[in-house]
């Protein structure tokens, strides 16, 4: 059985993985919320910590984590995050990787 088609299967998919950053929302809670819902945010509090809440929503004047535990008061958010795709780093790591399997394939094949 032949190893290289699944190695170059991983090394195509797995840099996918990297390519989701944090970004400022840029908006209030609420705002984020009824707009277009993300699936986690983090939350930097005015004390310094840092907390990601899943399947956030706002309940009596608090941000909270529907998926797992977790809340904070709308007045102590320093700053909301939310994970957004970032297109240069993807493009940097698939690119690299879309070349190498071009000049495999073409070694390999012989044309």
């Amino acid at each position: 059985m032949k190893r290289w088609p699944l190695i170059l299967l991983l090394v195509l998919v797995l840099p996918l993985a990297g390519c989701r950053t944090w970004q400022p929302a840029g908006m209030s809670p609420e705002a984020l919320l009824e707009v277009d819902p993300p699936p986690r945010v983090r939350v930097t509090r005015t004390d310094g910590e840092v907390l990601t809440l899943l399947v956030p929503e706002i309940r009596a004047g608090a941000l909270i984590a529907t998926a797992a535990p977790g809340a904070v008061m709308i007045e102590d958010i320093r700053l909301l995050e939310v994970q957004r795709i970032d297109v240069l780093r993807t493009v940097a790591f698939v690119l690299p990787g879309a070349i190498l399997v071009a000049l495999v394939g073409k070694e390999s094949c012989r044309c």
